[in-house]
């Protein structure tokens, strides 16, 4: 903890200046990156207020059949640049709603094991996928499905993990 926090605040001083520049450009609307994003957002938000019950459907053809229709500045985009906001637009509410409890109940059950024993391989799989997570609020990271199963592998690793670190913990506890 105190290791991230001082490599934090050095970052400005080691980082190379093209890596410094990315992060001083968020939320800069002069950048083209943001402001493309912000638009691609926007159209999919629109979208949402038609869309937000039923989803239009999985993928990214269902996505491009309908986002032409609410595209701004007349933007062309594979793909909505922000996972949650692809998932309520491909499955809808209900689909982003039983997502996030997926993730809720993952990271609940990976805190329950890793309060139990910890575990070093453990804390790496639910860093990662905090973030991976992170970063998906940014992009479509499930743009690739290779990705997509990565995800799930991970998720699996992390269930597996946690259920090893509950018995050994409970063998230990018996004996």
């Amino acid at each position: 903890m105190t290791l991230g926090i001082l490599l934090l605040i050095l970052a400005p001083f080691i980082l190379p200046e093209t890596i410094m520049s990315r992060f001083t450009s968020i939320g800069n609307m002069e950048d083209s990156s943001t402001s493309y994003r912000v638009y691609i957002w926007m159209a999919t938000i629109a979208m949402l207020r038609d869309y937000w019950l039923s989803g239009v459907g999985m993928g990214i053809t269902s996505f491009n059949t309908i986002y032409p229709l609410y595209s701004y500045n007349n933007i062309k985009a594979p793909h909505s640049h922000n996972l949650y906001l692809q998932l309520i637009v491909e499955y809808g509410i209900v689909g982003f709603i039983v997502m996030l409890g997926v993730i809720y109940n993952y990271f609940k059950m990976a805190a329950v094991s890793l309060k139990a024993k910890k575990d070093i391989v453990l804390g790496g799989l639910v860093s990662g996928m905090g973030g991976f997570l992170l970063q998906s609020m940014t992009d479509h990271t499930w743009y690739n499905y290779r990705v997509v199963l990565i995800f799930w592998v991970i998720v699996a690793l992390t269930v597996v993990a946690s259920q090893i670190n509950l018995k050994e913990k409970e063998n230990d506890q018996s004996c």
